[in-house]
C-alpha cells in the first residue's frame, strides 16, 4: 500500500523535528520569540490604556460593546498573554536569580494560593459579565466590600507566586508589565463606572480602597 511506502519517511521527519525542538538553540530561539511577541502585545495593551484614560471620546476599556472590535481584541490579546507567558515558564525555566526550587516552592505557592482564594471569592460574587467588561450591575459585597479591584489582587499575587515557581528572566519581565496592567486597568473603568452607575458608585468609590487600605464609612 502507499501509505505504508511512506511510514519509514513519515517516522523520520517526526524524530527530526522532535531533535529539532528539544535543542537547545531551537528552545532558546522559540522561547525569544514567545517573549518578544508577549512585550508587544502588553505594550500595545498599555498605550490603549492610557489613551482610554486621556481621551475622553476613546475606550479600549472596558469595551463599549459586548460585540466591539474592543471586547474581542482585549481577550484575544489577555488571551495570548497569558498562554504565551505559560509556554515561557516551560521552555525558559530556572533560568533567573533565585533560590533552588526546594527553597522557593513554598513562597510560590503561598502566593499562587492566596491569589486563587481572592479570585475565587471575587468571582463568586462579581460573576462573568462584569468580568469580562459588560455592565451588569454595582457589586459592593463580598470581596468587593473591602476592595474596588480584588480579582486584579488575585491576578498579581497569582502571576507572583508563578515568577518564583518558573524562575525565569523572560516570565519576570512579562509578569512584572502584566503586574503594571492590572495596576492601571482601574483607572481606565472609574469614569465608566461612574457614567453607569452615578452617585451609588461615588459613593462606592469614597467608602471602599482602589486596592487596599482601610474602608472610609461614616458614623451613621
Amino acid at each position: 500500500h502507499i501509505p505504508g511506502c511512506f511510514a519509514p519517511l513519515r517516522k523520520k521527519v517526526f524524530c527530526s523535528l522532535v531533535r529539532l525542538l528539544t535543542e537547545d538553540h531551537a528552545m532558546d530561539e522559540v522561547s525569544l520569540i514567545l517573549f518578544w511577541v508577549t512585550v508587544t502585545l502588553e505594550l500595545i495593551y498599555l498605550a490603549l490604556f492610557i489613551l482610554t484614560i486621556k481621551l475622553p471620546n476613546f475606550r479600549f476599556w472596558p469595551p463599549p460593546k459586548p460585540r466591539s472590535w474592543q471586547f474581542f481584541s482585549a481577550w484575544l490579546i489577555a488571551s495570548i498573554v497569558i498562554m504565551n507567558t505559560l509556554l515561557l515558564g516551560l521552555f525558559d525555566f530556572d533560568s533567573f536569580i533565585f533560590p533552588h526550587l526546594t527553597q522557593r516552592l513554598w513562597w510560590a505557592i503561598g502566593f499562587a494560593a492566596v491569589g486563587f482564594v481572592i479570585g475565587a471569592w471575587s468571582w463568586s460574587t462579581f460573576g462573568l459579565r462584569n468580568t469580562i467588561g459588560v455592565a451588569h450591575k454595582l457589586i459592593t459585597h463580598g470581596a468587593y466590600k473591602y476592595s474596588r479591584n480584588p480579582q486584579y489582587i488575585s491576578d498579581s499575587l497569582s502571576a507572583i507566586g508563578y515568577m518564583i515557581f518558573v524562575n525565569s528572566w523572560m516570565v519576570c519581565i512579562v509578569g512584572w508589565l502584566g503586574i503594571f496592567l492590572n495596576l492601571l486597568a482601574p483607572y481606565t473603568e472609574e469614569s465608566w463606572l461612574e457614567e453607569q452607575y452615578g452617585e451609588a458608585y461615588r459613593r462606592y468609590k469614597r467608602e471602599v480602597p482602589r486596592f487596599l487600605g482601610r474602608r472610609h464609612t461614616k458614623a451613621a
